[in-house]
């Protein structure tokens, strides 16, 4: 009998779905032993919750008998294959599990890895089709007039015709561009290899791989980042690449922060050289109250957590871990597997 530990915040109405998965199932879980959520669909809690000392135990008991995991558990990512030695498959809350995964020591292990790509898509989508709409619309320059009774009339500008460079065409990138097409935009994709067939040729009017990167965002309105961060994607948006960006263009990052240069980005955006940036992650998180990027005017600074929409981040994660525990049962593939190469 498979026994299942979750070791991050469900409701009630979620447990249950999951304890009636499947038949057979032991499914453990105490909401005291979990962080609790600072708000609906948060999976981290606050920073500084730790367990009792009766609780760790009562923890550590769970854990020795856990075959199956939802989530990585609080205080026990390090240790996780000593602590969980009957451990098979841990099902992330995140989309991105390469760097815990390997913080677990799970890249060398014989334990799978399935993520929660897909789940936090949209809302991410939106973020960024939020953030272009108001660069190309100059809301800014709307709210200053109305804050001054100041009646000055202007022309406007439009999305229609633009081109916006999706670097990272998976199940966020191509959120964006089904989201971006209906205004009008001509989409340039960018991802690790490209191929016949490739999905992603049905969200992108081209495709670069990684080596055309620059010439990928040279022609650029637009940038939307969703990458990963693994060793091949770190600081892939360097000095360099960000210089190849078309002067004036307007640059948006959900995926890592560690993905780009912060410094280069910062100074391009000082001098002009990018019109503004929507950031929702960053190089160092918690973003130090020393880093410029809370000074410059053209900059929206969200603290990584635009994709969590109460009432739909547990239902989906929900959907998805049922789902992938019948597909456990009945020995087929498990969805959104953490390819641990790629690390994503």
């Amino acid at each position: 009998m498979p026994t299942v530990v979750i070791t991050s915040y469900l409701e009630e109405e979620h447990v249950e779905r999951i304890r009636n998965a499947g038949e057979g199932l032991e499914v453990l879980y105490r909401e005291d032993l979990v962080p609790p959520p600072r708000w609906p669909g948060d999976h981290s809690g606050p920073p500084d919750w730790r367990r009792m000392e009766e609780g760790e135990r009562a923890f550590l008991a769970m854990l020795g008998k856990a075959e199956i995991l939802y989530d990585f558990p609080r205080g026990h990512v390090g240790d996780l294959l000593q602590v969980a030695p009957k451990l098979r498959w841990v099902q992330g809350s995140m989309a991105g599990a390469g760097e815990i995964a390997e913080r677990a020591g799970l890249l060398e292990s014989g334990v799978t890895v399935t993520t929660a790509s897909g789940v936090y898509s949209g809302p991410l989508a939106e973020f960024v089709m939020m953030a272009i709409l108001q660069h190309v619309k100059d809301l800014d320059r709307l709210r200053r007039d109305k804050a001054e009774k100041r009646w000055r009339e202007a022309h406007t500008e439009t999305l229609h015709g633009k081109t916006m460079c999706v670097v990272g065409m998976g199940s966020i990138g191509q959120a964006i561009a089904l989201r971006a097409r209906p205004f009008g935009m001509r989409i340039v994709g960018v991802k690790r290899t490209v191929r016949d067939g490739d999905e992603a040729w049905g969200y992108a009017d081209e495709l670069h791989e990684t080596g055309e990167l620059e010439k990928a965002l040279s022609g650029a309105d637009y940038v939307a980042v969703t990458l990963p961060n693994t060793p091949e994607t770190m600081r892939l948006l360097d000095r360099r690449a960000i210089g190849a960006i078309k002067e004036g263009a307007y640059f948006a990052n959900v995926g890592r922060g560690r993905v780009v240069d912060e410094g280069a980005l910062v100074e391009a955006l000082r001098d002009g050289r990018l019109s503004g940036a929507a950031l929702d992650v960053f190089e160092e998180e918690p973003l130090p109250e020393g880093s410029p990027l809370w000074e410059l005017p053209n900059v929206i600074v969200s603290p990584h957590s635009t994709d969590n929409v109460p009432g739909l981040t547990n239902e989906l994660q929900t959907d998805l871990f049922c789902e992938n525990l019948r597909r456990y049962l009945a020995g087929e593939p498990l969805l959104n597997q953490l390819d641990k190469g790629l690390r994503y």
